[in-house]
């Protein structure tokens, strides 16, 4: 679209003359009094009946009674690795928990200061890393492939109230690490001392756990190159500054060190231990290795002793063999033909996942009435999208998540689900991000911290539950959990029916869309997790969203079987008519469908000539801004010049009958080249619109606009099964193209994983090629039900 250079003129209302005049006052009929009390009655009842709506409907930034947790008891005591955001952390599903983590660097061989891996970090460049077994609850085995061809190894599994963990590195011939390993305390009464051999280097006490000792235990040819250095101190450090505490406290005491070291002799990096408490809540110890090193570590309990190496092998080796018998029976791959490449990138997919699972405590910041209040504390518990760029729990993702993670543990998932419905007001509103703690906050520009309350997001918690309450095992073992979640969610649900609810009783309208912004060449509707996906060029209350109609939908009628499993008959009657009414096929095609160009579109206030071009700013350095510009004034209408994943949801969500036209519209627009479909996968917009590739700034490159997302694949992917297996005129088509997009999908996502050791955030529409962050085991983890048909029709 060529760049329009003159802005055009404003249409100003200016305010017509103030007439004054003097009232006739008449005598008033008999019958007026009795109008004016009407009146005020109906204005009193109007005030409170919305009033009631308020105090019902909106948050209150307090929050509603706890669900109990699916596993309470042992959730608290057992160590996991919830600490997404790290190489390799682990802590208890409580906020008493001490947290242990391990960091390390590359010895230099100059005073220097060193560059330490801690926190998963893109900028690290690492060729690699992921957890390639893994179940989330009692065990990981992890891989981090370091620069210069360099492998390190995690492996560890929980017992008792304790765990163990083995670290192996085989690193490049002649290359020396530093490795550290620390606790440290989360709340007063953790203390810590230091022992005086790695065999009981850390020493302590702590009320959840009691007494402890954590040892580390040197395999049988691995040697320092010095002694280990141990550092304790009992100040207050960020969580977010552990690594450069201990980096300033490394780099200080170099110079000694140099100065004792022959110039000819290797320098050796030490923990400064000349500042050290008696006591504290933070302590550390650091090992000096060369390129092939091995040590065991065990964190010590009354409930659990030492553990010899043998014996952790043997655990280890049971639950690897457990784990894989269980992922063989989910997804039973190991008869489908698969390349070595691609059953690797499977079982990483789940295992990754299933490894980043993580745990917060702490409060949400929410913006509520204009002002910006503190909202829990919250126990938090969630799968995340990325452990280097989101690791913490998103509303939109957690559905996706979910939905591969019940078929290895449906436990886990109602566990997770829980933890999003504990996080609900009073009013039913939940937080669209879970940014929880100074870990979380670390990772989150400060600007997008606070959540808003009028904000939704899309209920794919929902989807994930359409599937639970269709398998009879899980009604069957966890009907209890299941009876408790019914009123939770269908308080959710009616919460985003009245809040979003668009200008007519059909209608839906995402919040939270910025109608004076005039940078944006299409202003974002991030509630929807389309992020920069074009809608109505010009927001305005009077625009209505398809794929929120949708999602709408699709909780109506999982709700319609929970309340006749769970509920009174006057909820089931209910929630039936509401069902009804919200997957109407007449009413969703009066709303949405358009004839002339076959396909179903969002409406609202839009231009079909809209571009970003230079406007005169005196106020900006360059004296001008890139702006929105029309040429043509928008009117309302429907979205038409616009088609991709948004137009897709009435066919991912099975609202349209087997046997309609439209599906047959929707089947030819996924197969056309020229509109989504690549042999690499779907890509989100079609390369007809005007917004396809377009930045949405001057600066933001597109993000929904033409890149391919394995999340909507496979809803698309599980619709066309749906719709092959339905009696109808379009069968045939659905499972050809079901069949071809499958393997396009897994074909090109296994190359990317071969060239780069990693799942993508999203894929290149024209070379395929992995794109945003990396890893991302979130929703582009959906690969392995992909490959293993498990698509839940």
């Amino acid at each position: 679209m060529a760049p329009r250079h003159r802005r055009p003129p404003r249409e100003l209302e200016t305010p017509s003359a103030t007439i004054r005049y003097e009232p006739i006052v008449e005598p008033e009929p008999w019958f007026s009094c009795s109008w004016d009390i009407a009146i005020i009655f109906l204005l009193l009842g109007g005030t409170a009946f919305a009033v009631v709506l308020h105090l019902y409907l909106y948050p209150t930034v307090d929050k509603i009674h706890p669900l109990p947790n699916v596993d309470l008891e042992n959730a608290p005591y057992t160590w996991g690795t919830y600490r997404p955001h790290m190489y390799f952390g682990l802590r208890t599903r409580s906020p008493a928990s001490p947290l242990f983590g391990m960091m390390w660097y590359e010895q230099p061989d100059t005073i220097q200061r060193p560059h330490i891996r801690h926190w998963c970090n893109q900028d690290d460049r690492l060729p690699g890393y992921y957890w390639y077994e893994a179940d989330g609850r009692t065990f990981g085995r992890q891989n981090i492939s370091e620069t210069h061809k360099g492998v390190i190894q995690t492996d560890w599994i929980n017992e008792a109230n304790g765990f163990a963990a083995r670290v192996k590195l085989n690193m490049a011939q002649g290359r020396r690490y530093n490795v550290i390993l620390y606790l440290s305390a989360q709340e007063l009464s953790t203390r810590f001392r230091l022992g005086r051999h790695l065999k009981d280097i850390f020493y302590g006490y702590n009320d959840l756990l009691g007494a402890f000792t954590l040892s580390v235990n040197l395999k049988d040819g691995t040697k320092l190159h010095s002694s280990h250095s141990a550092m304790l101190t009992d100040e207050r450090i960020q969580i977010d500054k552990y690594q450069d505490f201990i980096v300033d406290n490394t780099v200080n005491n170099t110079v000694f060190q140099q100065a004792i070291n022959p110039q000819n002799q290797p320098l050796h990096y030490l923990l400064n231990e000349k500042k050290n408490s008696d006591e504290g809540k933070f302590i550390a110890v650091q090992l000096n290795l060369g390129s092939q090193a091995e040590f065991d570590i065990v964190l010590q309990t009354e409930k659990l002793k030492a553990m010899k190496s043998e014996e952790f092998n043997n655990i280890l080796r049971g639950r690897s063999y457990n784990f894989n018998k269980k992922y063989e029976n989910a997804f039973q791959l190991s008869g489908k033909n698969y390349t070595n490449n691609q059953q690797k990138m499977a079982k990483v997919a789940l295992s990754n996942m299933l490894g980043s699972v993580g745990y917060w405590y702490g409060h949400n910041r929410v913006f509520h009435n204009n002002l910006l209040h503190p909202y829990g504390p919250h126990s938090f518990f969630s799968a995340v999208p990325s452990r280097p760029f989101f690791p913490r729990g998103f509303l939109w993702d957690e559905g996706f998540h979910q939905m591969l993670i019940r078929k290895m543990d449906p436990k886990m998932t109602l566990e997770v689900i829980v933890s999003w419905m504990n996080a609900m007001d009073t009013s039913g509103w939940i937080p669209r991000e879970m940014i929880v703690g100074t870990e979380a906050e670390a990772k989150v520009p400060a600007e997008f911290i606070p959540q808003k309350s009028d904000v939704a997001n899309p209920p794919t918690l929902f989807y994930v539950m359409d599937k639970l309450i269709h398998d009879d095992k899980t009604v069957a073992r966890y009907a209890g959990i299941l009876k408790l979640l019914y009123p939770r969610l269908e308080k959710w649900f009616t919460w985003i029916r009245v809040t979003q609810a668009g200008p007519t009783r059909s209608t839906f309208r995402w919040r939270g869309r910025n109608s004076t912004i005039l940078s944006e060449l299409n202003p974002k509707t991030l509630s929807s997790g389309l992020d920069d996906f074009p809608r109505a060029s010009h927001p305005s209350d009077n625009e209505y969203h398809l794929d929120l109609k949708c999602w709408i939908a699709l909780a109506s009628r999982v709700l319609a079987r929970l309340a006749k499993s769970y509920g009174t008959e006057v909820e089931y009657q209910k929630a039936s008519k509401a069902m009804e009414e919200l997957n109407n096929f007449d009413t969703l095609t009066k709303d949405h469908w358009s004839e002339e160009y076959q396909g179903f579109y969002d409406y609202g206030k839009h231009s079909v000539d809209v571009a970003l071009a230079p406007v005169p700013a005196a106020s900006s350095p360059r004296q001008f801004e890139y702006q929105r510009v029309t040429s043509r004034a928008p009117t309302y209408q429907l979205v038409t010049n616009v088609f991709g994943y948004n137009n897709l949801f009435p066919m991912m969500l099975k609202m349209i009958p087997s046997k309609s036209p439209a599906l047959k519209a929707m089947l030819d627009k996924i197969h056309d080249p020229e509109v989504l479909w690549t042999k690499f996968g779907l890509r989100s917009i079609s390369r007809k619109s005007p917004y396809y590739m377009a930045k949405n700034t001057e600066h933001d490159p597109p993000y929904w606009r033409g890149y391919i997302w394995i999340n909507i694949n496979y809803m698309v992917l599980s619709s066309l099964r749906h719709y092959a297996d339905q009696p109808g005129p379009y069968q045939e088509q659905s499972l050809t193209i079901f069949n071809e997009l499958r393997a396009n999908l897994i074909s090109n996502m296994a190359i990317q994983f071969q060239k780069t050791g990693f799942l993508w955030e999203n894929y290149d529409d024209r070379t395929g090629q992995g794109r945003g962050c990396h890893p991302f085991t979130g929703f582009s983890s959906l690969i392995l039900l992909i490959m293993s048909d498990n698509l839940d029709t």
